[in-house]
């Protein structure tokens, strides 16, 4: 194993090497919510680009590692292992070559190598473990656009706050860093793929350090002021702790946003994301154009990014995202709009993912007991 500092430098390194658009602030440089943003992260994880991309806005960069820690990381009802397999398959539906290959690694960081080739490979899943597979298989039919026949629920609702918070959190990640990562640094030619699964392997081996010390509950929550969970987030209220952490993230994300966004585009992609069921979205993108016919300039180009980015992530493309950054190259400004494009699109996403998985919704809502019990109420709205 390598030594302690020139790993984590390494990781650093790499995970930067393919940005685009925005730039991370360098740690050295790094002060104030930056600063104690990337210390949380160097202790708790590693840091890697899917995170310090945002590091130009820190409250930002700070909401995406305040959910993702809470959700994904800290062991609760579902091991971390698992959180890190579906959220690579989700990756690979989202087109997110760079997100894919870090989970795979995190996957063998945590053992499961037969479920870390396999996913790799897109295959059936015959190597993994029959109870992860039954779970990614899940993922693979709701989070695939326009799949009708989906599994059963392989989670308990007790379950579910940590499972949609990592769908939430992973679908954001892979939308933004979609955008912002032009491909992964752990690039192999075609026909020598197995000597990239060796190199995800041996990074994994490196990562295992990662996962050595159990995480400690609702630390992250701190870095950002509180806030009250949205309505259509009811799904984390079995979890007060997640819940907690995905109600500051919405409202760090909602604030920033309102600084470069107007009401009519806001108005805009939500009511067009709402329409959306999940279908598969033509590849000619001609249908985003009735949406925002009424828009012009600037407009019109953020908001037929995040429509585009929402409903199918894998044909944003370089003229998009070049619309929307401007030629004043605004870094601040574009991390600001492709935050709340990303996490809106997550947002609904995970909206349609509850609708599916939930038996009792709204107007009945999932309560769960204050303390430390974690026993389950259903109760009438």
């Amino acid at each position: 194993m390598l030594p302690s500092k020139f790993r984590f430098w390494l990781f650093d390194h790499l995970s930067v090497k393919t940005m685009r658009y925005v730039s991370a602030i360098p740690t050295r440089k790094a002060k104030g919510l930056t600063k104690k943003v990337y210390d949380m992260i160097r202790e708790d994880f590693f840091k890697n680009g899917s995170l310090t991309s945002r590091s130009k806005v820190p409250e930002l960069m700070a909401a995406i590692w305040t959910a993702g820690r809470e959700a994904m990381l800290v062991e609760d009802k579902v091991d971390r292992t698992t959180k890190d397999a579906i959220s690579a398959v989700l990756s690979q539906i989202n087109d997110c070559p760079y997100c894919e290959d870090m989970l795979v690694s995190l996957v063998h960081a945590g053992g499961e190598h037969g479920a870390a080739k396999d996913i790799f490979a897109q295959n059936d899943l015959q190597k993994t473990d029959a109870n992860l597979r039954e779970r990614l298989e899940w993922v693979r039919a709701i989070a695939t656009p326009g799949q009708e026949d989906i599994p059963l629920l392989p989670f308990t609702l007790e379950q579910l706050p940590e499972v949609l918070g990592t769908l939430m959190g992973m679908s954001d990640i892979n939308r933004f860093s979609h955008v912002v990562m032009e491909d992964t640094p752990v690039n192999a030619p075609l026909g020598i793929q197995k000597a990239k699964s060796a190199a995800l392997r041996i990074f994994g081996t490196e990562l295992e350090v990662t996962r050595r010390v159990p995480l400690k509950k609702g630390r992250a929550l701190s870095l950002l002021p509180s806030a009250q969970l949205p309505e259509d987030m009811y799904w984390a209220e079995p979890n007060s702790r997640v819940a907690d952490a995905l109600a500051r993230y919405t409202a760090v994300v909602e604030r920033e946003a309102s600084r470069v966004i107007s009401p009519s585009v806001k108005r805009i992609v939500e009511a067009s994301l709402n329409n959306w069921q999940g279908e598969h979205m033509p590849i000619s993108r001609s249908w985003v154009n009735e949406d925002i016919e009424t828009l012009r300039g600037d407009d019109r180009a953020i908001a037929k990014l995040a429509i585009v980015l929402g409903k199918a992530p894998y044909q944003v493309d370089e003229k998009m995202a070049e619309a929307v950054l401007g030629n004043d190259r605004d870094e601040q400004r574009f991390i600001r709009i492709l935050a709340w494009a990303s996490f809106t699109g997550a947002r609904r996403f995970v909206q349609l993912v509850a609708q599916r998985s939930i038996p009792t919704r709204s107007p009945t809502r999932i309560l769960i007991d204050k303390g430390n019990q974690s026993q389950l109420d259903v109760v009438a709205a």
